[in-house]
């Protein structure tokens, strides 16, 4: 997940070693990350031996959590392996004249040199985790479920471009056509055309009907803005990903989500599975970084041979909690040494970024795909009746108030809190004052002991069209609280 912007990889060790510095005379303790994004700041303190506790309101990082954190062992997928069904294939595949299996674990192997470490891999070569992996990857099929199960093709279908609910339509030019649409009387033929194009499929046909319908007419002032609306990017299909990689990551989904509905797999195993999908997801993806937009033309990525990424097990033995809650409501309940803060403090809205990475981690969780699918609409395919309710971090007025509140609520002795000053938090200028109100509150004597500040050079990561990265400074604030 290192596109996911703000991310600590490259910065983990001195976040540790910060921390570490602050609780000199512990010999373990509890790390609490209730922002836990990619959880790779929680994965260097859990390597470290670190106790770990994750929360985040997005589907994505508890998903990432379960893997990354909660699982202290390579999965063994026990229950799998003694299913007749699953077994039988999984021999006939390993026996095949047309299949040579060792030769798909080298691959696989292979393929997954730049995203995972070789010396795990290796490792693990002869487990039944990397057979599932290597079964999922280049053997599974729509056959490996029964008649019980009813799958959802979720990526084909919204996300290719030739699936049945890929077509688009712009969102901004949509609210242009729906005020254009007020200038004529009810059920009159102008509107009765821009209602035929507002329904799926969009068809652009229903609009140049009403260009010639306003020529006929006389109405060349509304013809204009009409031609104007089909000279511009107002429909078309997205291609989020290409046909093969949609039709492997749809097939692995539902055979995932089909072993866990028939209790195949313990809930970690499927959380490990399920990881792997998303990894994939976000190397295959025909974007940038974040999934408001795609490329018009089909990136290398996208031409790759598909792999599911192995998910790198860390088996350091550690006692660790995962939640999925606001802050606001479990900050004053869990105890820590530990607190970790890396707040949402910009404009962006995660789950708007990277809603297609909450889709796929919620998969399992979509009763009603009908409806669900109603709500996708747009070139970036989200279903903005379905956002997450954030607290108010994203907001400049409320940034700090919330912040300072969760600190104080706290039942910690170190706050490590993590803030770069780079420009996409809030606005430049505002910067030093927020800088101010945190400083004069952590020198605060009757709620801290000690307090210092750390400055990390970093590099900065900006998504939108025109702007460049730059070196930042990471901030870690490090207070001591008062007992």
């Amino acid at each position: 997940m290192e596109k996911y912007m703000g991310n600590k990889s490259k910065i983990c060790q001195q976040i540790f070693e910060v921390a570490r510095k602050a609780l000199p005379e512990a010999a373990s303790f509890t790390m609490f990350d209730p922002f836990s994004g990619t959880t790779n700041v929680s994965r260097y303190f859990k390597s470290q031996g670190a106790n770990v506790i994750c929360n985040d309101i997005n589907d994505l990082s508890y998903v990432l959590a379960k893997c990354y954190i909660e699982c202290c062992s390579i999965p063994t997928f026990d229950k799998l392996f003694a299913n007749l069904s699953f077994s039988q294939k999984l021999e006939n595949a390993m026996n095949s004249y047309s299949i040579n299996f060792d030769e798909l674990i080298t691959m696989l192997i292979l393929d997954n040199r730049n995203t995972t470490d070789i010396n795990f891999m290796q490792s693990i070569r002869d487990s039944n985790y990397l057979k599932v992996l290597v079964y999922l990857t280049y053997i599974a099929a729509e056959e490996d479920w029964d008649n019980t199960y009813t799958p959802y093709y979720l990526i084909q279908k919204n996300y290719c471009e030739h699936g049945a609910h890929a077509n688009y339509l712009n969102q901004v030019h949509k609210k242009t056509i729906l005020n254009f649409r007020k200038e004529f009387k009810d059920k009159s033929p102008e509107q009765i055309l821009i209602d035929k194009f507002l329904k799926y499929p969009h068809s652009t046909k229903h609009l140049r009907d009403l260009s010639e319908l306003l020529l006929n007419s006389g109405q060349l002032d509304k013809k204009k803005i009409v031609d104007d609306l089909l000279g511009k990017n107002l429909v078309g299909k997205r291609r989020f990903f290409s046909v093969e990689h949609g039709r492997r990551f749809d097939i692995i989904l539902n055979l995932i989500n089909y072993w866990r509905t028939n209790d195949l797999v313990s809930d970690i195993e499927f959380h490990v599975l399920l990881t792997a999908v998303i990894e994939s997801v976000a190397i295959f993806s025909n974007t940038s970084a974040t999934y408001q937009a795609f490329y018009k033309d089909y990136r290398a990525n996208t031409m790759q041979r598909f792999r599911l990424v192995i998910p790198e097990i860390d088996t350091t033995k550690i006692e660790s909690q995962i939640y999925q809650k606001d802050v606001c409501d479990i900050i004053p309940s869990v105890k820590c040494d530990v607190l970790y803060l890396d707040p949402p403090y910009n404009w962006r809205q995660y789950d708007s970024n990277y809603h297609l990475l909450n889709t796929v981690a919620r998969f399992h969780k979509i009763s009603d795909w009908d409806d669900f699918e109603q709500g996708i609409v747009g070139a970036s395919g989200e279903n903005r009746e379905k956002k997450l309710n954030y607290t108010s971090f994203n907001t400049k007025k409320d940034f700090e108030k919330l912040l300072l509140e969760i600190i104080e609520n706290s039942q910690c002795k170190i706050v490590v809190l993590s803030y770069s000053d780079s420009k996409s938090n809030h606005e430049r200028e505002e910067i030093g004052t927020t800088l101010d109100v945190l400083n004069a509150f952590f020198r605060d004597k009757e709620i801290f002991e000690h307090y210092e500040l750390y400055r990390i050079q970093s590099v900065n990561f900006e998504s939108r069209k025109g702007n460049k990265k730059n070196d930042i400074n990471e901030l870690l604030f490090v207070a001591k609280k008062k007992n």
